[in-house]
């Protein structure tokens, strides 16, 4: 008789976009709501260090203006409203809020740290270093911290703050590719967290020797779903996390 596939986590991707815009205090705490076992955030520092939770390397998209969030100060950001389609108005978080919304022990906690690759190598390590001056005294036991780039990571590495962390591959080249088992021995990572199309029975099998989990993104309708289940991926994030609780809850009954 064939085993019983297990039950991927469900991982809000900024929350859970389709119903507030992304990666703010609502989008988090709707995709709790919805059923998600936890939620996955990005992670950016302002010109003051301060620590806010934005993805995009502009503010064109979500806030009709140009230049860069991270060369803002943070009341000025807290100051800035975000705009998505007929969604409710609302702003940029802290860091700090979302660590008191999370309940600890409870929700699966992916925080992603977005490192400007046109700032230069070092970029991650400022961004890295204020991250881990704010972990301190966290209770990090469900924190993934994940990243495209190595340095963070590095950074992160040599620090005793009890997060685990993540690899993140793209279809476009990025800092994870192509590593080969040697190469990664100053990474303690636990999970490589893949680009959905980059999911495959061959790659799983190589992720597995290497004692890895897989959170795969962004994966968002029922037939992708279904497909990555069957490969027995560990979490499985989407930006329609309620969706994907009632996909599941079908599945198992």
């Amino acid at each position: 008789m064939p085993q019983p596939i297990a039950r991927p986590r469900v991982i809000g991707h900024r929350g859970a976009r389709r119903l507030a815009i992304e990666n703010t205090l609502e989008s988090l705490r709707i995709a709790l709501e919805e059923g998600a076992d936890g939620v996955e955030f990005d992670v950016q520092r302002s010109a003051d260090g301060e620590l806010f939770i934005f993805h995009d390397d502009d503010l064109r998209r979500l806030c009709g203006l140009e230049g860069c969030p991270a060369d803002l100060r943070w009341r000025d950001l807290r100051a800035l409203q975000l705009k998505s389609g007929d969604l409710p108005h609302g702003r940029i978080p802290h860091l700090d809020e979302v660590i008191d919304l999370l309940p600890p022990q409870q929700v699966q906690i992916n925080a992603e740290l977005k490192v400007d690759k046109t700032r230069g190598r070092d970029n991650g390590r400022p961004l890295a270093e204020a991250f881990a001056r704010r972990m301190r005294g966290v209770d990090t036991g469900d924190w993934l911290v994940s990243s495209f780039e190595r340095m963070p990571l590095e950074v992160l590495s040599g620090m005793e703050l009890g997060v685990r962390l993540a690899a993140l591959v793209e279809q476009e080249p990025c800092a994870w590719q192509g590593l080969a088992a040697q190469d990664l021995a100053p990474f303690p990572l636990v999970s490589i967290n893949p680009e959905w199309p980059l999911v495959t029975a061959e790659r799983l099998a190589k992720w597995r020797t290497q004692g890895w989990q897989v959170w795969t993104w962004t994966a968002n309708d029922a037939y992708t779903w279904f497909a990555l289940m069957q490969h027995g991926v560990d979490a499985l994030i989407t930006d329609d996390p309620g969706g994907l609780v009632r996909f599941l809850e079908r599945e198992q009954t």
